[in-house]
Order: C-alpha cells, then sequence, then structure tokens
C-alpha cells in the first residue's frame, strides 16, 4: 500500500467532520494525567485517549494490550493471554509507562513480552493513554507514552448516599471463558472505604485452524482501601494481591506462568490553600512481586522472577506567579530485581535507584492562546553482573552504571472557534538504558532468543515535533496527530542471525535460541493518527446514528539503513452506532494492513480485517431503582485468519477467532 492512498485513507476517515450535522453536543472528559492542572483534553497539547468503565466492562479484556488494541496509535504485544503489553506509536517495554492512579505497577513486564502486567483491567475505573514523550512528569520510561489506569481504590469522595456496588459477569465463546466481580464504595462527611474483588479462567482460544494450545489464562484480584476527608482533602491508603496464570503458546516445551503480587499503595492532597501554594498531593507504592516459569508436565520450576519495588511522588501547585501557574515536583523510585534457575542465566540480581525533579509551566496569554513549558531532570544508577560476548565462553564481571537523563517540552494550544483547537509541541527527552538492556547475558526460553546485552549503552535521546488539530465537544467530533521523532542511539534488540543453545559457547553450533544484542543506532519514528466521530441523526427524543472512522500509521527507519523491527502495520477502520437511554445497537470493521517494511531476519505478515457488532440493553428490574444492563458482544464474525505482526509468536500463534461474549452487569 502506497504512503499516498494511506494518506487518503486516514483524509476520508476525517472527512466525516465536513458533513452537516444535527445533534447536541458531546460532554467533555477532563484528563489528570497529561498536566498537573487538570483541564480538558481540549486545553492540553499531549495526544490523549480515555478508555471509560463502560468500554471496559464491554470489551472483557484479560490484558492491557487487548483492551487497548485498536485505539489510535495504539498496537499490543500479544505474546500470551495473559501477558501483552500496550506498544504506543511502534515502541514498547521499557519507554511506555503503566501506571496505576501515577504510581509504576511494580512489576517485571518491561524485561520481556512473556511477563504480564499486575493489574487486570477490571479493576479499572478508566485509562487515559498519553501518546507521545510529552509528559515529564513520570520519568524518562515514559519516551513513549503512558498508561494510567485510574480507580477508587484510595478513596477521595464518599459516594453519594453513603453506599454505592456494582457487579458483573461476562462470558465468551471463543475460550469458554467465564469473569465475574465487583465492588463496593461506602462512607460519610469524614471517611471512605472501597473494596473491589474479580475472577478469571478461560480455556485455550480457538482460531480459524483450530484451537490455539496454550492460551488459557486464571485471573483472581481483590483490593480494600480506605481514606480520611476533609473539606480541601484527604489522606489514605489501599492494598492489593493479583493473581495470574496463564499458558505460553508455541516453543519448546510446555511452559506457563504464576504470577503474584502484593501491593500498598498511599495518596493524600490538599487543596485551596492560601498564599504561594495552593495544592500539595504525594503519592507512592510498595510492591512484592514474583513469577515462577513451570513446566506444566513435570511442575518444575525453571526460572523464578523477584522484583521489590518502592515509588514516592510529591508535587505542588503554585499561585499565578506573573504570568505563569504551574507545578514542580519530585519522585523517587527503587527497585531490587533477582531472578534464579534459567532466569538467572539471563540477567543476574541487580538493583536500580532513580530520584528525580520535574517543574510544570503554563501562560494563558489570552483567551485562545495556551502556552505549556515542562523540565525534567533525574539520576538513575544500575548495579548488575554485565557479560562480554569474548570467546569462547564470555566474560562476567561486577558492573555500575550512573546516568542523568534531562528533559525538556515546549508545546503552543491555540483555540480556533467553534470548539476546535490546534496545538503544536516540540521535545527533547533522555532515557537511560534499563538493567536488562545493560546486563543480558543468557537464554530466555519463552521468547526463544539467547539475549546478550551492552554495558557501554548510552543515554538515549529523543527530538520530537508534534502537531495536532482536535475538536472534543459538539456533534462532530475529530483528532488529527502527525510527529516525527529523531532518536539518536536509540538502543534495539538486534538479530544477528546466528543460532544458540543454553550456553554462549554453543552459539553458532546449535540451532535452539535466535541470539540478538542489545544495540544502537539513529533512528526516525514518523507517523500519525486520525479519527473521527459524528453524531449523523437524532431519532426519538433521546436516540442518535453516530458514525466513527480511525486511521494510523508509524515508520521507523535507522540511520544506518533498514527497519526497526516489529513495527505495526497500517490500520483503518469505521463503523456505525445507534443509542438511546435503553438500547445500544452498532457494528464496526477494522483492516490491519500488509507489514513488508521489514528488519533483517523478519517475515512478512499478511493483512487481515476484522468485523464487530454489538448489542447492549439497559432496563430496571420490576420494583426497583436498581440500573441492570445486558449486552451481547461480537469480535471476529467473518472468523479471519490474523497475526500480530508485533508480536515474537507471530508465526506460530493465531489471534482469536469468532467470539461471542455475553455480559450481565448491575449497579446500586
Amino acid at each position: 500500500m502506497t504512503f499516498k492512498y494511506r494518506m487518503l485513507t486516514a483524509a476520508s476517515a476525517l472527512c466525516l467532520s465536513c458533513l452537516p450535522v444535527w445533534a447536541e453536543e458531546a460532554e467533555e472528559t477532563f484528563i489528570i494525567t497529561a498536566s498537573p492542572l487538570a483541564g480538558t483534553q481540549a486545553e492540553t497539547a499531549a495526544a490523549v485517549t480515555v478508555v471509560t468503565r463502560d468500554e471496559i466492562i464491554k470489551e472483557g479484556a484479560a490484558t492491557l494490550g487487548e483492551l487497548l488494541d485498536g485505539l489510535p496509535g495504539v498496537h499490543q504485544s500479544s505474546f500470551a493471554a495473559g501477558a501483552s503489553r500496550p506498544i504506543i506509536r511502534g515502541l514498547d517495554n521499557t519507554r511506555v509507562r503503566i501506571q496505576e492512579n501515577g504510581v509504576a505497577t511494580g512489576d517485571v513486564s518491561v524485561l520481556s513480552e512473556d511477563h504480564g502486567v499486575a493489574i487486570d483491567p477490571l479493576a479499572a475505573q478508566r485509562v487515559e493513554i498519553v501518546r507521545g514523550p510529552a509528559v515529564l512528569r513520570y520519568g524518562s520510561e515514559a519516551i513513549g507514552g503512558i498508561v494510567n489506569i485510574l480507580n477508587d481504590r484510595i478513596p477521595t469522595s464518599a459516594p453519594e448516599g453513603g453506599f454505592a456496588a456494582e457487579t458483573f459477569v461476562i462470558g465468551s465463546s471463543v475460550d469458554g471463558g467465564v469473569q465475574a466481580g465487583g465492588l463496593v464504595d461506602a462512607g460519610g462527611e469524614n471517611f471512605a472505604i472501597h473494596a473491589d474483588a474479580f475472577w478469571r479462567d478461560a480455556g485455550d482460544h480457538d482460531t480459524p485452524r483450530g484451537t490455539q494450545e496454550r492460551t488459557w489464562t486464571e485471573q483472581v484480584g481483590a483490593s480494600v482501601g480506605g481514606s480520611l476527608l476533609s473539606d480541601n482533602g484527604h489522606i489514605g491508603a489501599a492494598v492489593s494481591h493479583f493473581v495470574s496464570e496463564y499458558g505460553i503458546p508455541a516453543g519448546e516445551g510446555e511452559i506457563y506462568i504464576d504470577m503474584q503480587q502484593t501491593r500498598l499503595q498511599v495518596s493524600g492532597g490538599v487543596d485551596g490553600l492560601a498564599g504561594p501554594i495552593t495544592e500539595l498531593r504525594f503519592s507512592g507504592g510498595l510492591t512484592d512481586y514474583t513469577h515462577d516459569e513451570i513446566d506444566l508436565g513435570t511442575g518444575d520450576v525453571g526460572s523464578t522472577f523477584d522484583n521489590d519495588e518502592g515509588e514516592v511522588r510529591a508535587e505542588v501547585l503554585h499561585a499565578r506567579f506573573g504570568p505563569f501557574t504551574g507545578a514542580f515536583g519530585v519522585q523517587a523510585r527503587a527497585r531490587d530485581l533477582s531472578a534464579s534457575g534459567e532466569g538467572g542465566e539471563l540477567l543476574a540480581p541487580s538493583n536500580t535507584r532513580m530520584v528525580g525533579a520535574y517543574l510544570f509551566e503554563q501562560i494563558d496569554v489570552n483567551p485562545f492562546t495556551i502556552l505549556e513549558f515542562a523540565g525534567r531532570v533525574e539520576h538513575v544508577e544500575h548495579e548488575g553482573t554485565a557479560f562480554r560476548p569474548v570467546l569462547p565462553n564470555g566474560m562476567e564481571f561486577n558492573a555500575s552504571r550512573d546516568f542523568m537523563p534531562i528533559s525538556g517540552s515546549a508545546a503552543a494550544v491555540f483555540n480556533l472557534g467553534h470548539d476546535v483547537s490546534f496545538s503544536a509541541t516540540a521535545q527533547i527527552v533522555q532515557r537511560a538504558p534499563d538493567v536488562l538492556e545493560l546486563f543480558a547475558k543468557g537464554p530466555h526460553e519463552a521468547t526463544e532468543t539467547f539475549e546478550i546485552g551492552n554495558p557501554d549503552l548510552s543515554l538515549e535521546t529523543a527530538r520530537g515535533l508534534e502537531v495536532m488539530l482536535e475538536r472534543t465537544q459538539g456533534p462532530i467530533r475529530f483528532e488529527l496527530a502527525g510527529y516525527t521523532t529523531w532518536f539518536d542511539d536509540f538502543i534495539f534488540k538486534a538479530f544477528t542471525g546466528v543460532a544458540c543453545g543454553e550456553e554462549f559457547d554453543t552459539c553458532g553450533i546449535e540451532d535452539e535460541l535466535t541470539q540478538i544484542r542489545y544495540d544502537q543506532d539513529g533512528v526516525t519514528f514518523t507517523g500519525f493518527e486520525a479519527s473521527a466521530v459524528w453524531d449523523v441523526l437524532p431519532i426519538g427524543p433521546d436516540g442518535m446514528i453516530t458514525l466513527d472512522a480511525m486511521a494510523d500509521h508509524v515508520r521507523a527507519e535507522l540511520d544506518s539503513g533498514g527497519n526497526v523491527p516489529r513495527i505495526p502495520p497500517f490500520r483503518y477502520g469505521g463503523g456505525i452506532t445507534y443509542e438511546n437511554s435503553v438500547l445500544t445497537l452498532g457494528a464496526n470493521f477494522l483492516h490491519v494492513g500488509e507489514q513488508d517494511d521489514l528488519a533483517p531476519f523478519e517475515s512478512p505478515t499478511d493483512a487481515y480485517t476484522t468485523v464487530s457488532a454489538r448489542a447492549i440493553y439497559r432496563f430496571d428490574m420490576p420494583n426497583t431503582d436498581t440500573p441492570f444492563e445486558l449486552g451481547l458482544v461480537a469480535s471476529n464474525l467473518l472468523d479471519e485468519e490474523a497475526r500480530n505482526h508485533t508480536s515474537f509468536k507471530k508465526d506460530d500463534v493465531l489471534l482469536p477467532g469468532r467470539n461471542i461474549r455475553i455480559f450481565v452487569r448491575a449497579q446500586f
């Protein structure tokens, strides 16, 4: 598919905004992730997408990657049913930060695609996705974007009437899956409490070619928390526990992962203060994480990963000083990571310490123009065991590396009238290498690779420009974003073309594992995202027919020639929905193009198109005021054979075939 055709398709998606409309304006959503100064999406220069609680229940996804896949600029790694991280604009792992209420999840999913994120989508009230590196509040690991899971596990207010609850059950045909859960909120004038729990059990999923073995998953989680409340603030804490077991498809042997995490989170804040400081906020978390990689036949534990991690953040909002309104904050993080068994052959025990400080300032130039400035400096220290690939057996040695990433951004948001805004952002963002990139030294069975780190890696620097035109209110809403990011010393997994066994001295002799080495090169990422929604025709007192469309594309090329591996292909899609206060009916399609812009030793991936439909009925039980929802959601209706180019398993594992999902949800 030519670039000209791709741009034409994106323009067609946005052409919905050229048509006449008759409808009421859509309600604005406040974004709390993109800026310390919470505001509407139209008031921030960052590209933000919000997934609501209704959409989370409707999707019934087992992983964040599965939930967010198909949103503009967002794909999934789809390594296993219990392990699929979001990929944002072609970037993943250590460049995409996943956090709960602003604090890192504390798992080891950044180390490998087979490691799941230790929080379930069903625990979220909503999810905010910030695409691109414009957010400097959260550290250099957010160089590609942020996924922030927001929930009420630490309440900031009591529910209206003192009590609220929700319960749901979801079933799916493609894997015989069942999910169930619920939550309770209660409180009064000076206190609030929250509790939630969920359970999931799903078997191997079906594909057009039959059952895909070892794609089962079992998960359970629960949390309890509470807060003391005042007229202008809160202080609270929550404890949660998450357990996940899931199969690893394809590869040698029959492996599954048994993951457990216990997490303590705290937060507090006070606003409405007089003087130079108007608001104080703090948050933090401690996590105790472990997972075993187990042989299904023998029960033997092949690898164990343990991660003890803590993070704290304090943020201060200041009163207007001249033309400036803004915030400054500090953040600290400590991680002690160890692996044993075969995992110890990949990565020896390591520890990471990070301290950072950041500043965000905004100038309201006039009612039509907002300027944003942000800066961050941090110190990162890694200690571990490094490896040099010298013949015949390689050389291991103790190593310590220190880095000081410095980042900055500037943006302007212009209100063009008629609810349309235009923004432009420029940024320079630096990222320190992570421990696996520095210290990897051996076999990784789940990904079937023999990984060799590079202890001499330097800071990764991204220089980016992005422009965005959007309308977030009214009967026509749209967003068109275009970006280019130039990376200096981009860190990537380079396939060497050599095969290895379990030890370095077998490389070039045995062929069990594919050797990769972490390397650096200049890279240019260029892409666009387009989406549009048109409330086309009102029907009856509260009904509306809505059309929507989207398209996205990203290219990533090495300065030395060739392509970055596992870059998502071009996509476009659209749909139609009818909705009123009682009924929702809709259908949509998504076309994923062929990917033939390949890195060395990559194989092409065929295009595919999926068609989905949904019907949701809302009603009150007789003689009660309890609202219920009954939903039927069908995905991949044509049972299309589909492979995900961004997955390490794409040549061996097909995505799920036709699926019929039914859910029942009650709110009290």
